[in-house]
């Protein structure tokens, strides 16, 4: 066994030097492509800032709870605990809902996203605050600690964290070993879709919706005669004020077509088309983010329980993860633990019903016991609970847990 161990421990060790040999442990920059995410995605693109704001709300409206394991298995909810306190207010500027916000928004924008913790040294953390991640720079460490830490720049002031002091939340990326991948770079080409035939459409109503054309003639111009044209077509047909205008020509001037119609180039098609891609990239159904082409009130509802269930929930367990290994440790209490209320969550309240009225019937139906019941709805077992309740018309089932199975 401890061959096999020191085998493992030397691949580990192998592998973990060469990717920090490669930065020679100089700190590794961010991807420069943050600044173009965050202008030509979130802040230019309807879709991109719906589709983020959506996730990121959703995260925020999730209610922490902080819980204590007891003996037997028994898990006891806490009403008052340090780690409850800077849940709901992780620092004196911000509420727990906004914190939570910004620190999803970051990691959908740029796949990373950072919490430095404040307080003692060897205490417990005072408080939290999430860190703009194009400022932040990873400083690889070593075999045994891959990252040595992280470096944070402001204003050309440089301020240095050690490794745990820093949770770095990033998704996974194929290419790189210190930062994660944004949906907006697997997204991109669609954003730029989107953004470009956004654009044109401008350009085209401010050229009075016609598409280019030509003026033509058979008379040579001067340039006295070219730049009075020039400036009159501009001041007077140029613009949506001056839509529909008719074009006075003269001189043997004619107009000629040179353009496609929107018609021709599917336009519309393309946008939604475009819109639909960037949604499937963040993993927020179309529905919720405006597309109206299957949008019914039915539709809306299973894709907004389709959105919790497939993108928001595993996003929370994620985060609900790492702040478990990262954060709780930090209380010197090995047996509490952070987890969400998922009874809270409205979008889920149907689900929710359904569950319960399937418990009740198999109850009522001498399926199920009383405790069996409650341990399938997130309740704890409670004693005497674990008899059957057999229909009237029906012979008395086995004995369960050492108990007689009466009716009732």
């Amino acid at each position: 066994m401890f061959e096999r161990l020191r085998t493992w421990f030397q691949k580990q060790s192998q592998t973990t030097r060469a990717i920090v040999a490669m930065m020679l442990g100089q700190p590794v920059w961010t991807p420069k492509n943050y600044a173009n995410f965050a202008k030509e995605g979130y802040q230019n693109n309807v879709y991109v800032y719906a589709c983020v704001r959506q996730i990121a709300m959703a995260v925020a409206g999730i209610p922490w709870l902080v819980y204590k394991k007891g003996r037997g298995g028994k898990v006891q909810e806490l009403d008052e605990h340090p780690l409850i306190d800077i849940l709901k207010q992780p620092n004196p500027w911000q509420g727990g809902s906004r914190f939570f916000e910004n620190l999803t928004a970051f990691l959908m924008l740029s796949g990373n996203s950072y919490i430095e913790t404040v307080g003692p040294q060897s205490g417990v953390p005072r408080e939290l605050y999430v860190l703009r991640p194009d400022r932040m720079k990873v400083v690889p460490g070593n075999a045994q600690q891959m990252v040595g830490g992280y470096q944070y720049t402001v204003g050309g002031v440089v301020v240095s964290f050690k490794p745990e002091e820093i949770l770095h939340l990033k998704t996974f990326s194929p290419l790189d070993d210190w930062y994660g991948m944004s949906p907006i770079e697997a997204a991109a080409r669609s954003i730029d879709q989107n953004n470009e035939s956004r654009a044109w459409n401008v350009a085209l109503l401010q050229n009075s919706a016609r598409p280019p054309g030509a003026l033509v003639t058979e008379n040579e111009l001067q340039e006295e005669q070219y730049n009075r044209l020039k400036e009159q077509i501009k001041e007077q047909y140029s613009g949506a004020q001056n839509a529909g205008r008719p074009l006075l020509l003269e001189g043997g001037l004619d107009w000629k077509e040179m353009g496609l119609s929107p018609a021709d180039m599917h336009w519309i098609e393309g946008l939604k088309l475009s819109a639909r891609e960037i949604a499937i990239a963040f993993g927020v159904p179309p529905e919720l983010i405006g597309d109206t082409a299957n949008k019914t009130y039915s539709n809306y509802k299973e894709a907004r329980q389709a959105f919790y269930t497939e993108t928001v929930l595993p996003l929370i367990d994620w985060i609900k993860d790492e702040l478990n290994n990262w954060l709780v440790p930090k209380f010197g209490n090995e047996k509490i633990y952070i987890d969400y209320d998922r009874d809270e969550i409205e979008a889920l309240q149907e689900d929710r019903e359904a569950v319960w009225k399937r418990a009740m019937e198999a109850v009522k139906n001498g399926v199920l016991t009383p405790n069996e019941a409650r341990v399938l709805l997130g309740y704890d077992e409670v004693p005497g609970a674990n008899t059957l309740m057999v229909p009237g018309n029906m012979m008395p089932l086995a004995t369960i847990s050492g108990e007689d199975v009466t009716e009732e």
